[in-house]
């Protein structure tokens, strides 16, 4: 098996119906996108693992694993934004069991979530890109929204640990990892902005992350993505965490092939090519 590359994109719920529009941010929605997913079209992916974190849809009430993966055969939403353009998403339940196996076996206790309706951070990036696809997904949850959140380098080596099986398997599949999630994001809490029920509390954060994501100093970004710097970026700021377990799946060797941030939004779109 083997891991071609990864992508990073946020997952802003109404950008589906902005990016429709004839207006300077609908074409730049749909031009960030679109760079994106050319990257992920040409990695040529056979599987495609999800990282990102619930919007308590799946868990909360019940429970909030640190780490789970997927193992359903299919799923289908949003289920949070119904008037969005609903789908179902075809999925490797047998990779995926395989999976959490062996990161059990390496001492991450991965949980399983055997049913569940897709939120909109998992349902906007495959809107945008792979409208169409037939590619199976394998969705996995990393905690980066309620408190204690985990490390940036225990899910950097969650990532490290995901490729490691991935490549250690014989079959002959060519595997993708998309992260979804912002940088600096609060959502209806006080660092909100004066005009909207979200806001971006630390937007020079998001340039930092963004320069040293460019220039590879994948090291300095986890000495800087402390505990104090993810909670100053907001209540959503723990979603760099889902871009950072993919960075160590993919173990970038050098530069992006793609990376713009949108700064005034808090978040990025890149792609990373492996090998």
């Amino acid at each position: 098996m083997e891991l071609v590359g990864g992508v990073g994109v946020p997952h802003t719920p109404h950008f589906p119906l902005l990016a429709e529009r004839d207006d300077d941010l609908g074409r730049e929605i749909t031009r960030l996108y679109a760079g994106v997913a050319a990257e992920l079209e040409a990695m040529r992916p056979d599987v495609v693992i999800l990282l990102s974190s619930d919007h308590y849809n799946t868990f909360f009430v019940s429970s909030l694993p640190i780490f789970s993966i997927v193992t359903a055969s299919s799923a289908s939403g949003p289920v949070d934004y119904r008037e969005l353009q609903q789908r179902t998403v075809p999925m490797h339940a047998g990779l995926a069991r395989r999976l959490q196996r062996e990161l059990v076996n390496a001492e991450f206790d991965v949980g399983q979530t055997q049913e569940l309706g897709l939120d909109h951070p998992m349902t906007i990036p495959l809107h945008f890109l792979m409208p169409d696809s037939k590619v199976p997904v394998i969705p996995l949850f990393v905690s980066g929204l309620m408190p204690p959140l985990p490390s940036v380098r225990r899910c950097y080596r969650f990532g490290q640990t995901l490729r490691a099986i991935l490549t250690s398997f014989d079959d002959n599949l060519r595997v993708a990892v998309i992260a979804s999630g912002s940088f600096s994001l609060e959502i209806g809490g006080p660092s909100i902005s004066d005009h909207s029920h979200t806001g971006v509390p630390d937007p020079r954060w998001v340039e930092r992350v963004v320069d040293l994501m460019r220039n590879n100093d994948i090291d300095l970004l986890l000495a800087e993505a402390n505990a104090d710097q993810v909670t100053k970026a907001g209540n959503a700021g723990g979603e760099l965490l889902d871009w950072i377990a993919m960075l160590g799946a993919i173990a970038p060797s050098g530069p992006p092939a793609f990376l713009e941030a949108q700064i005034d939004w808090g978040h990025a779109y890149g792609a990373w090519h492996v090998g």
